[in-house]
């Protein structure tokens, strides 16, 4: 990575405030930073090639340095002088955001087991989804017994005037299966009944103040693999995944299912925590997105992106609804 270039365009956009050992100390250009102009200095920007992000710890955006060099400069192709596309393209085996705050970020929770005789239904509702193809056992953050995980992990959200009622907890503990998100800040909730009217629910464990999108995710071993496949859907999951509709299973070493229409910060955070630049990404996208939908996405994103597919289903029903007949929009 070219220092000299990077604090010199910093320089140039009157950004920078000092310049740190590890870091470029700068005025953060999305919050503006704090009111008073002598405590400016909020937004970090590495220096170490192995890590090529900035993150403002006021704020908690992250971003890469490619897409940092092409806000303060408005070229899209300017971080070239700064970081080569090789240095870009690297596997790393740990994660930027651990890098970057030195600890875990977020209080991880304990899962309970799934060996039980109880839950025949949320079982059989799991066969289904994945014809068997699966074992359950094995599918990563999976909450069966709700109420073993809250006693678990002592968590005191349920009751009058609290984020889950009494009526609603008997609700989940009978018909719902959770899923705990990749960052353990959101559950996400979905029905085994699929003739309820109330399929979905999303239970808030942790506030991200990161300024990053939690997912769900499935790691492959390879770490040569990089496609990273997205998904709007995120209640869900298992339709989604598992029926493989496109042949994509084998070589994905991510999926992830973000909880908004938000594509753009879902891959920045699949990235910056996987530390994986230059993905192959596919789309899975809701029916009612067109071409001009994902044009800004592509074009802002392409220093985070190799290549791109993205599929909608051809009998205009979200994915994981079936039939599936999956066709490439672009």
């Amino acid at each position: 990575m070219n220092l000299e270039n990077l604090k010199k365009i910093l320089l140039e956009s009157k950004v920078l405030i000092k310049d740190k050992p590890r870091n470029f100390l700068c005025k953060c250009i999305f919050c503006g930073d704090h009111k008073d102009k002598n405590k400016w200095g909020h937004l970090y920007v590495s220096k170490d090639e192995k890590i090529p992000c900035a993150h403002c710890w006021m704020c908690g955006h992250s971003i890469s340095i490619p897409k940092l060099i092409s806000e303060l400069t408005g070229d899209r192709d300017k971080y070239r002088e700064i970081i080569t596309d090789e240095e870009l393209n690297q596997n790393y085996n740990e994660s930027v955001t651990k890098k970057i705050s030195g600890k875990q970020r977020f209080k991880q929770y304990k899962l309970p087991s799934l060996n039980t005789n109880s839950f025949n239904n949320k079982k059989y509702y799991l066969r289904k989804r994945t014809n068997n193809l699966i074992d359950t056992d094995l599918i990563p953050n999976i909450i069966l017994n709700f109420q073993e995980f809250f006693h678990v992990n002592r968590l005191d959200i349920i009751g009058e005037n609290k984020q889950i009622t009494n009526y609603e907890f008997d609700f989940l503990q009978n018909h719902y299966i959770g899923f705990l998100s990749e960052h353990h800040t959101l559950i996400y909730c979905r029905n085994c009944d699929e003739s309820s009217e109330f399929k979905f629910r999303k239970i808030e464990l942790q506030r991200d103040n990161y300024g990053m999108l939690d997912y769900w995710c499935i790691k492959k071993e390879n770490p040569k693999l990089t496609k990273v496949v997205l998904s709007e859907g995120n209640f869900d999951i298992l339709g989604e995944y598992v029926s493989d509709s496109l042949k994509i299973k084998d070589d994905v070493k991510i999926y992830a299912a973000g909880n908004t229409f938000s594509y753009d910060n879902l891959l920045e955070s699949v990235c910056l925590d996987n530390a994986i630049y230059k993905a192959s990404v596919v789309i899975l996208s809701d029916s009612d997105k067109t071409k001009k939908d994902y044009n800004w996405f592509l074009k802002n994103y392409e220093h985070l992106i190799k290549d791109c597919k993205i599929y909608i289903n051809k009998n205009k029903k979200d994915f994981g609804k079936f039939p599936q007949y999956p066709v490439m929009l672009l």
